[in-house]
């Protein structure tokens, strides 16, 4: 390596090192906000997962903003559900910043451009403040064509009300698609912390907690049906969420930068 690169690599090190601390904190949780903007990028076949992170956080270091300043862009990683293993950069954004998102240059290391979807919440006026949090439980909730403005109105006015502040440590949000690659795909979040997945979802299977508080909703799952894909959702009761769950269904978890 020739000296000029040596002093180049080094100078990048330094700037990712002094990023470090403020990028962690800004890592550790994700705070969310009306607007999501979802890119599901795919890894080239000789790209570790590692060098994937350390690629990505090298470029937020780049990008980073103080916390109340802009959007924020996070790094997520599955770690349950039907897409396990997968990345994902979720910029969380106001409905006035969606034109200001700096971009993140994934080129030497995403074979294409991945997938990239734009949600907005429903009846964000419904919801209160939004939490800051290191799990989104995505589930797909695939809605019937023409029933879409009257799904976001049922969500707005009545589901939102009820379950969008079920327990401090246990939200529901939905998410409707506004832009990108699969317009039809509506998005029902769960909004944990690790603790309150650990908590409502022990090993993965159903608490006690989990079921109590889903029992005092469940009476709306009766009309939810209506405006739902047969077949794309959790009908068993065995399930404490059932209906409010998707069959396409991901855990994806913040990632931190490695130490």
């Amino acid at each position: 390596m020739t000296r000029m690169k040596r002093v180049a690599v080094r100078g990048l090190m330094v700037m990712f090192v002094m990023a470090l601390p403020a990028l962690a904190r800004g890592q550790i949780t994700m705070q969310l906000t009306e607007v999501l903007l979802i890119h599901v990028p795919t890894l080239k076949p000789d790209v570790a997962p590692g060098a994937f992170e350390t690629h990505v956080f090298t470029q937020l270091a780049t990008t980073a903003r103080t916390p109340a300043a802009g959007p924020r862009t996070h790094l997520v990683r599955v770690d349950r559900g039907s897409r396990k293993g997968q990345y994902a950069l979720i910029t969380a954004a106001r409905p006035a910043e969606r034109s200001n998102v700096p971009a993140v240059d994934l080129g030497v290391v995403a074979d294409g451009p991945g997938q990239r979807v734009e949600y907005e919440l429903i009846g964000a006026e419904q919801v209160g403040p939004l939490p800051a949090i290191d799990v989104l439980g995505i589930h797909i909730t695939r809605v019937l064509p023409d029933r879409r403005d009257a799904f976001e109105r049922f969500i707005r006015d009545q589901v939102h009300p009820a379950v969008a502040n079920l327990r401090p440590d246990l939200r529901l949000l939905y998410y409707k698609p506004i832009g990108g690659d699969d317009p039809g795909r509506y998005l029902a979040i769960f909004a944990l912390t690790q603790a309150s997945r650990d908590k409502y979802w022990p090993g993965g299977a159903d608490s006690d907690d989990l079921r109590a508080a889903f029992k005092t909703v469940q009476p709306l799952t009766k009309e939810l049906r209506t405006y739902l894909v047969e077949g794309s959702y959790l009908a068993d009761e065995k399930f404490a969420a059932a209906v409010f769950e998707g069959r396409e269904w991901s855990d994806a978890v913040v990632v931190t930068p490695r130490k």
